[in-house]
């Protein structure tokens, strides 16, 4: 997008060069030199700058030395060592929620130490083959998860055969507490996560999560029996000693969460895993956009770990399976089957006997970028916000590309059909567009007017007792409340904008900035459902002398309409068509 001259930048054009000014202040020192006051370091300074995010957002903050010293060799009660085990769980579920090692793990004092072997090495185990996962690739370092161990082991070359074994002697000499089943959960853990690593696909996973599930429960309903205030154990855990530790980024000290929220956390890693589990033995795509969609929109509470966010990415696609027993096409055929009811193969019979072209049609090029394209769209639902809104805005030129290939492959045959895989490929398109945050909903109420108008070419054509047709049918309703509502909101906030046009203007080309990028220069078909800021302001001076009733009945039909959808099929929704409705 070119610089616009007639448009005026934010902060105004008043600024004054400092550069020599800080020239002649440095001049006598050497390159790379640092001016430092006593006791004030780098990490110090680093510290001190806030970027915005609470990780490690720190400011300058001093030492406690007010706490006794820690001793590890001092003597334990059961319940002392129980209490220990179960506050470990909350270091291991802050790691899982994004904070880095130093803040969590290593903040237990134990960790250097020969006492509470067992649980140390189950803890690390668990983190070691949480780690694996995450580093796979599906979710990003230092945005969703923390990788930096700062040199410090995780058990890695620790078979766990032996860390299982090693658990169960611990379980042996807790056997006169009543919180013996922390230790059976740690190993239960274990044996997941190496299994889900392993072999995601597995059938003993189920088994595996439900008997973690009902471990955690019968934790959770005794009573925890809280150490004296001077019992050696509450000096376990120093939130403090990560400040001490090397590390690339400054960090700032944390509270680890009281132990009720702890195993909320976990319970809900835990269902979060049964659920990837049900996705596993879910060959429909559609059904795994609209699990995708839910747990994206309306996430359950604890549920978005970028552990299961990796893992099930990693289900889905290995890098040669989809579903660990599908080949690649299993992709395209889906797509045909689940939005025009129709197979791959039909498609393609369809097209080379009607094909007039000089070359043959491309229809290993539709194939492989379908797939690709389709692949990517799925495993990015499970990506955080703001990479999803990054990827759709780059995706958008590519199912344009896309587009405009089936719409030439279309004017070659004879004699000419309806052109229902080109209307499918722009459905998708104008999904995409939808997830990219809008700055106005008129812009939402002509991308889905589109939408509807696709859908409508489509439903003639199927058979009215397929699965295909009652998913068209349910996004026809729902699509047509949510425009309602788009429009409505329209109406009332067009009259609350205070800012002037060319300002607006200028948030409309920043905001919008996907869609004037010079790829698209270099095709000759121009997209489609592409904003357009004339149409915009015409729609908001014509919308700011509607009266208030006017927003009431979009309310009210959108009600009428979502109303509606509570009895009817849900199409490829699958077990999800209830937290869909809800």
């Amino acid at each position: 997008m070119e610089y616009d001259p007639l448009v005026e930048l934010p902060g105004g054009d008043n600024f004054h060069d400092v550069t020599a000014l800080f020239e002649d202040a440095a001049e006598d020192m050497h390159p790379g030199a640092l001016v430092l006051t006593d006791g004030f370091t780098l990490m110090d300074a680093m510290s001190s700058f806030e970027i915005g995010e609470p990780r490690f957002d720190s400011g300058l903050a001093l030492l406690d030395k007010s706490k006794p010293s820690f001793n590890p060799l001092a003597p334990l009660t059961p319940e002392e060592v129980c209490w220990i085990i179960d506050r470990s769980f909350s270091c291991e579920m802050e790691w899982h929620s994004g904070y880095t090692f130093s803040q969590t793990i290593y903040s237990f004092l134990y960790l250097i130490t020969v006492v509470l072997r067992a649980a140390l090495l189950g803890l690390l185990k668990c983190c070691d083959l949480s780690w694996r996962e995450l580093n796979k690739g599906n979710v990003y370092d230092a945005e969703d998860w923390q990788s930096e161990k700062c040199d410090v082991p995780l058990s890695e070359a620790i078979p766990v055969k032996h860390i299982c074994k090693v658990v169960d002697e611990a379980c042996r000499w807790l056997e006169t507490s009543a919180k013996v089943d922390s230790t059976d959960l740690c190993q239960s853990l274990i044996v997941l996560f190496e299994t889900q690593l392993s072999q995601p696909h597995s059938g003993l996973l189920p088994t595996m999560i439900n008997l973690s599930l009902q471990l955690l429960h019968s934790i959770t309903t005794v009573t925890p029996s809280e150490p004296a205030p001077d019992s050696p154990a509450r000096l376990a855990f120093d939130p403090q000693f990560p400040r001490v530790i090397v590390s690339y980024i400054p960090l700032h000290v944390i509270q680890l969460p009281d132990q009720a929220h702890t195993w909320a956390l976990l319970e809900g890693l835990l269902t979060s895993l049964k659920n990837v589990n049900d996705l596993a033995n879910t060959a429909e795509l559609t059904t795994w956009e609209v699990a995708g969609h839910l747990q994206l929109w309306c996430p359950r509470p604890h549920s978005r770990f970028p552990y299961v966010r990796s893992i099930t990415q990693s289900v889905f696609w290995d890098g040669v399976l989809v579903l660990n027993k599908f080949a690649l096409k299993h992709v395209v055929d889906q797509f045909f089957r689940e939005t025009l009811d129709i197979s791959y193969d039909a498609f393609t019979q369809n097209i080379i006997a009607r094909w007039q072209g000089p070359t043959p049609p491309p229809l290993g090029q539709i194939e492989r970028t379908m797939t690709q394209m389709l692949i990517a769209d799925i495993k990015s639902l499970w990506y955080n916000p703001s990479r999803r809104r990054r990827f759709c805005a780059k995706s958008l030129f590519d199912w344009h590309e896309l587009f405009v290939v089936f719409m030439d492959v279309c004017t070659h045959l004879t004699p000419l059909v309806s052109v229902a895989n080109v209307i499918t490929v722009l459905m998708y398109r104008l999904s995409v567009i939808r997830e990219v945050r809008v700055f106005a909903y008129w812009y939402v109420v002509q991308v889905l007017e589109m939408h509807l108008s696709c859908i409508d070419q489509l439903m003639p054509g199927m058979s009215s007792d397929s699965n295909a047709y009652f998913e068209l049918s349910y996004q026809l309703q729902f699509l047509t409340a949510l425009q309602s509502l788009s429009m409505t909101v329209f109406a009332i906030t067009v009259k609350q904008m205070t800012f002037s046009w060319r300002r607006t203007r200028l948030n409309f080309l920043r905001r919008y900035k996907w869609a004037f990028t010079p790829e698209y220069e270099d095709i000759d078909l121009q997209p489609l459902g592409h904003p357009s800021f004339t149409k915009f302001a015409a729609a908001a001076c014509s919308n700011r002398k509607q009266d208030k009733q006017f927003s009431l009945d979009g309310i009210a039909l959108a009600i009428e309409v979502l109303s509606c959808l509570l009895t009817s099929p849900s199409g490829w929704a699958g077990r999800w068509s209830k937290n869909g409705r809800r």
